[in-house]
């Protein structure tokens, strides 16, 4: 998870490791709702929460999901989207590289980690490719 003022710095990162995690797209439901639940503590502007993972996306604003196995993950995101103005925004995946960069530091060291005000070292030469600003007028 990686969240950014409209200038690009970073505000928070963080990365967690998911034990017993079925398969992407329960990973990616999880990084959306505590990403976004963390983005309304750390800001107060509308979010936007990119991913690469159209499924997911589609199952916040559908009915795709809400009975299947992942259906309380998606509940829970659609409750934090009623605390704040939400914006799904569809990217390729050359253009989420920091959050697969951190998604593999949270397998290979089976760790939770968040980071104040900078990313993690591990992803200091990705941040400025990765900016990918959106128009909200």
């Amino acid at each position: 998870m990686l969240l950014r003022r409209a200038d690009g710095s970073v505000i928070f990162a963080a990365y967690r490791c998911i034990f017993n995690c079925n398969d992407a797209l329960e990973a990616e439901l999880h990084a959306i709702m505590q990403g976004m639940a963390l983005a309304i503590q750390h800001c107060n502007l509308p979010i936007i929460v990119q991913s690469d993972f159209v499924q997911a996306l589609l199952s916040l604003t559908g009915k795709s999901l809400s009975r299947s196995a992942y259906g309380h993950l998606v509940a829970e995101i659609r409750l934090l989207m009623g605390e704040r103005e939400f914006f799904p925004l569809k990217i390729k995946r050359e253009q989420n590289r920091v959050a697969d960069r951190l998604a593999m530091y949270s397998r290979i060291e089976s760790t939770t980690a968040i980071w104040l005000g900078q990313g993690p070292p591990c992803i200091e030469e990705l941040l400025p490719f990765d900016c990918n600003p959106m128009n909200m007028e």
